[in-house]
Order: structure tokens, then C-alpha cells, then sequence
């Protein structure tokens, strides 16, 4: 594993796992979620990528910042950069699919434009609608300064349509976390902007099953990468 940075705040760094026996030139770019707090990190993720790369996968996991100090669009823009950082070194990837959990399904979705392909593991794709459920223990409330609709559209990717590269997104009806609703009203309006999303609605997928790979949904999110192999 080597770690790059992209900025000069700490936190401004991706890890690289370069899975040298496989053939598959196609990497995933992972984003964790956390609800903007600076509490969940990166780590979260580290049961994915073991199984990613027995999957046959190079994997970068992209840590961001976030909490109250990094206000909206901090997070978002340090994605982009990540991205576009790792392009330009040696290992010149000629695809990325992007895979976000939660909030970092936000921030893939809406950094579509620098991906090939992405995933979306119960992205929060409606601020708004975060906001007014108050879910994550109303962590819109608590991670934005401003409750401006303006802004809070900005961040949601459901008002940022379409997203026009292969998508697919991974969601469980009994998730209390981020509820389906969302997921489900923005892949029907990426539809009625001429695109299609592929989506997995699953009876019984908790939050953090998404990022469990021994959850239900894996072999299916296995399947559907294997395209991109």
C-alpha cells in the first residue's frame, strides 16, 4: 500500500493497493460515508478492499475532509481533486468506477463526470430530504452552517441530474439511516432525463451491511463490476 497526498491538509490523501496478479485494468476509487463527521474515516472501509482485490480489483481509498471546519463544498471538491490527482501519477488508470457508502455516495454522484462508472452504496442523494427527517441524528443540521435551499440543493445530487456514465445503486428497504425513498425518487428522475441507473433494492440491507461483504448484496455488486474487468 502507498499513500499519496493531494492537497496539504492531513487529510487530503488517497491509499493505493495495486493488485499486482491481476490483469483487470480497471480501478475502484472508494469513498466512505459518516455524515460529514470527522470521526469516521477511511478505515471504514477496510473490509471492502480485501475483498475487492480477491475480487481481482486495484482499489484507491480516498480519505476527504469534513467536519464543521470543512464546510460544503470542501468534501465534494476533495474528491475531485483525489481523482484527478491519481490520474496524472504512474499508474495512469485507464478506467475508475467510483463506489461511495452513504455520504460518500453523495460525493460520488457528484463527481460523476471524473468516473467511468460508479456505484452508489444507500447514497445520500436528497440534503434536503436528510434534512428534514433528520436523519444521521440530524447531521445536516449539525455539519452545514447555513440551512440555505440553495446551497443544500447544491449538495444534492437528485438536483444535479443526469448522470450519464453506468451507474448502479445499492439500497435496503429497512435501511433508518438513509431511507430508500431517496434512492428511489432519484433514480426516477435520472430517468425522466433520458438515463438509466441499475438498481438493487434489497428487503434487508442495514446501513453498514452495505459496506459489509458479507452482506447479500456482494455477489450481485461483484456481478455487475464485472463488466468493467
Amino acid at each position: 500500500m502507498e499513500s499519496y497526498m493531494y492537497g496539504t491538509h492531513q487529510a487530503q490523501h488517497y491509499d493505493v493497493y495495486l493488485n499486482e496478479s491481476a490483469e483487470n485494468t480497471t480501478w475502484l476509487a472508494l469513498v466512505h460515508g459518516g455524515y460529514w463527521r470527522e470521526k469516521f474515516d477511511k478505515h471504514m472501509l477496510n473490509p471492502l478492499i480485501n475483498a475487492f482485490i480477491d475480487a481481482g480489483f486495484s482499489i484507491i481509498n480516498i480519505e476527504y475532509r469534513r467536519g464543521p471546519k470543512h464546510q460544503w463544498p470542501i468534501p465534494a471538491n476533495d474528491v475531485h481533486e483525489a481523482l484527478n490527482h491519481f490520474k496524472h501519477t504512474s499508474y495512469a488508470p485507464k478506467r475508475i468506477v467510483g463506489i461511495g457508502h452513504s455520504v460518500g455516495g453523495q460525493l460520488v454522484l457528484l463527481n460523476h463526470r471524473d468516473l467511468d462508472a460508479l456505484v452508489g452504496l444507500a447514497p445520500v442523494s436528497d440534503v434536503l430530504y436528510t434534512l428534514h427527517h433528520h436523519l444521521g441524528q440530524d447531521a445536516v443540521a449539525e455539519y452545514f452552517e447555513t440551512r440555505a435551499t440553495k446551497l443544500l440543493r447544491q449538495a444534492s445530487p437528485i438536483t444535479q441530474l443526469p448522470i450519464s456514465c453506468d451507474a448502479l445503486i445499492v439500497h435496503g428497504f429497512n435501511d433508518n439511516a438513509v431511507h430508500i425513498d431517496t434512492s428511489i425518487s432519484f433514480i426516477h428522475e435520472n430517468y425522466q432525463k433520458g438515463h438509466y441507473i441499475t438498481f438493487y433494492a434489497l428487503p434487508y440491507l442495514d446501513h453498514l451491511d452495505c459496506i459489509n461483504p458479507e452482506g447479500t448484496h456482494f455477489k450481485l455488486l461483484l456481478s455487475w463490476l464485472k463488466q468493467f474487468a
